[in-house]
């Protein structure tokens, strides 16, 4: 039992705890995998492999917190006995210390200070001695404390079983109601800043929140910059681009499709039985030693559209076109006119944020009673305080000795 309490334990579960939040802080979180490979080329893999990417709703971290709760229950639980005995009226320590001894006070003044300041007061007949304590519940001042980071870490281990999240795609213009919560979610713009060599910077969303009252509220949306709405969180994690097709009759130069379509899928005319499948949009492009289109950046310095067509259900040609090129097939000008990016932002909704808020007022009290309520207690003896603090003695001392000071220059000379 002591060894599952003991405070080397405790020691090497806060090391680990504290590294994984520095991950977390210094890896941006809820981004996409694709995000991670390019802002992390050596180690994107390993980040992603060891769920660096969420690092606080990892099973290790789970785990580390877990072990730690446990560290901290049992602590509690054996300190709770000794928090008592000191809480009893009963209880006196041993006045030994010279030093924080106070001299030349008769007794009047001793029990008069005493009562102006709620001190409670025990007399020794036998030794005409009087003992003084006040705030004697201050020794639980670290058991409310550990109780709070208790019930904090019980709400991080609910907002991990209960919270939910999903991953929502929008391009500017879109909109997405949150029915429940009760406001609407507008994204105004999207954008990519970059580095001077290319690589991507920063990932930003521009939105407008309308509540239900028809109140309006701007905010911005950036990697470890999440947006709290209503119980709702919004984290940036991840983005894509679409490409505008649009098909034209050549003969008529009728348009008889237009509309957005992300890399990766495809567009079935029925008409023609043909399928256009955008394969990849190439930003920056350029051919690789395979001989193979590649982007080198997501800034759109060279951009190009790989388009395969499909005639019931065979491949009938592999193009890489600029946009706007078009491409001919029967009587279809086919043509990707130009590219959109899209944000994907995780939804997430916690059920635990009244948990951890309760769990931040506790131990805020906690230390509240630690620093502020800790355990006073004085002896007076022929002519002589002595203090004795559970905790800043010395201040405690000379908060007496001032205040003795002061209470007798106050006190009516009996004139």
């Amino acid at each position: 039992m002591h060894f599952i309490a003991s405070l080397k334990i405790a020691i090497i579960l806060l090391i680990l705890i504290a590294t994984y939040i520095v991950i977390g802080t210094l890896i941006p979180q809820h981004s996409g995998e694709q995000w991670y490979l390019e802002a992390y080329p050596n180690i994107g893999k390993l980040i992603i492999g060891l769920q660096l990417d969420s690092a606080y709703s990892s099973p290790l971290f789970i785990v580390l917190v877990g072990f730690f709760t446990i560290n901290l229950g049992t602590c509690t639980v054996l300190s709770l006995k000794g928090q008592y005995m000191l809480s009893r009226s009963s209880y006196f320590p041993s006045f030994s210390r010279e030093e924080y001894s106070i001299d030349n006070i008769d007794p009047v003044t001793f029990t008069n200070f005493c009562g102006k300041n709620r001190y409670s007061v025990v007399k020794d007949l036998p030794s005409d001695t009087m003992k003084a304590a006040k705030f004697r519940w201050g020794s639980y001042g670290a058991t409310i404390t550990h109780i709070g980071i208790l019930v904090l870490f019980v709400g991080g281990m609910v907002g991990n079983l209960l919270a939910t999240e999903d991953v929502v795609s929008l391009l500017p213009g879109n909109e997405m109601t949150f029915e429940k919560e009760g406001f609407v979610l507008r994204l105004d713009d999207f954008y990519m800043t970059f580095e001077e060599e290319g690589a991507v910077k920063q990932y930003v969303s521009e939105v407008t929140l309308i509540d239900d009252d028809g109140t309006e509220l701007q905010q911005t949306i950036w990697v470890n910059n999440p947006l709290h709405h209503k119980g709702v969180k919004l984290y940036q994690a991840s983005f894509g681009w679409t490409g505008n097709l649009k098909i034209t009759d050549s003969n008529t130069n009728e348009v008889l499709i237009e509309g957005l379509m992300r890399s990766g899928r495809t567009y079935f005319h029925q008409p023609s039985h043909l399928t256009i499948h955008l394969y990849q949009y190439l930003p920056d492009m350029a051919i690789g030693h395979d001989q193979q289109p590649v982007s080198l950046s997501n800034r759109e310095d060279n951009p190009f559209f790989a388009v395969v067509l499909y005639e019931y259900g065979e491949p009938v040609g592999s193009y890489i076109i600029e946009p706007g090129q078009p491409i001919y097939h029967n009587d279809l000008e086919i043509t990707f006119t130009h590219a959109e990016a899209y944000t994907g932002l995780m939804v997430r909704t916690d059920p635990s944020y009244p948990i951890v808020l309760v769990g931040f007022i506790i131990i805020l009290l906690g230390m509240f009673v630690s620093f502020y309520c800790y355990p006073r207690f004085m002896r007076f003896s022929n002519g002589t305080i002595t203090t004795v603090g559970r905790k800043n003695g010395w201040v405690f001392h000379h908060s007496v000795k001032y205040g003795l000071a002061k209470f007798t220059h106050t006190q009516p000379n009996g004139d």
